[in-house]
């Protein structure tokens, strides 16, 4: 049985603009649900922290009344900057009742490259042109550009991961995952998947240490041709590849399929 449709909704807005934003190295984010975006914005040397508040519930009253007890706390310890969602419990049996929903979607600019962390349970994380990376999420997509490192650990997530400099650590369950790195720095991939398939795109000549095993599924290692098409080398459910690269590659699965593009 489906929850019964809200009847109320309350919306809100918060701002707050953190200055002297150079000397932060690290900002992290603690949510339950709603989306959240942080992108790089150089032009005033301030971090910006946008967020829009949504609030379903059965009255414009109880809305209002919980309301009132949500909090978004920003904080800065040393050089860290942290933001906590704090909301009540409301009372609800198996989505049943008189439940109350909230979410609250962020929009975050950054005046440098810095490290990121969000630790969410509903809802999609998008980051770009930050350094190190890490995220936590149930139920929600991930989405990552021109990043140095990334830490993914995920329950029901797409992953789309681009441009990553460095090094690439996930963990997941249910959900699928698209990697492309393209940089002669490329050190580490690590991947461990059940229920999903993944594809990874990287340069040929990143290529050390290679391991792909798929416990039900397949494993192609694929290398372009002519510039163009895209030639199996090796497939099977398990491949070790031992070449001159420096990049460690780990890919493992249970249920899907691996594809290895080696360009």
């Amino acid at each position: 049985m489906l929850p019964p449709a809200a009847a109320s909704v309350l919306t809100d807005s918060f701002h707050k603009s953190i200055s002297k934003a150079e000397s932060i190295e690290k900002v992290t984010l603690d949510n339950v649900n709603g989306d959240c975006h942080f992108f790089l914005a150089p032009e005033n040397g301030n971090l910006d922290i946008d967020a829009k508040v949504t609030i379903k519930g059965p009255s414009d009253e109880e809305c209002e009344s919980y309301y009132q007890k949500v909090k978004i706390d920003v904080t800065r310890e040393n050089h860290v900057l942290k933001i906590v969602v704090t909301r009540p419990r409301s009372v609800s049996f198996f989505g049943l009742g008189n439940s109350i929903r909230m979410s609250v979607d962020f929009e975050i600019s950054i005046p440098v490259p810095m490290d990121v962390s969000v630790d969410l349970v509903n809802g999609d994380v998008n980051v770009e042109a930050m350094k190190r990376c890490s995220v936590d999420v149930v139920n929600g997509d991930v989405h990552m550009k021109g990043i140095a490192g990334a830490s993914v650990e995920a329950v029901n997530s797409c992953i789309d991961i681009r441009d990553v400099k460095e090094w690439v650590v996930i963990d997941a369950v249910n959900g699928n995952l698209n990697l492309v790195s393209a940089s002669p720095d490329l050190e580490k991939i690590k991947v461990e998947f059940v229920n999903g398939s993944m594809t990874v795109q990287i340069p040929t000549a990143s290529v050390g240490r290679l391991n792909m095993d798929s416990a039900t599924g397949t494993a192609d290692l694929k290398e372009r041709k002519d510039g163009k098409t895209w030639e199996t080398r090796m497939h099977g459910k398990r491949i070790h590849v031992s070449d001159k690269g420096k990049a460690k590659i780990s890919l493992e699965n249970v249920n899907g399929k691996i594809t290895l593009l080696c360009d």
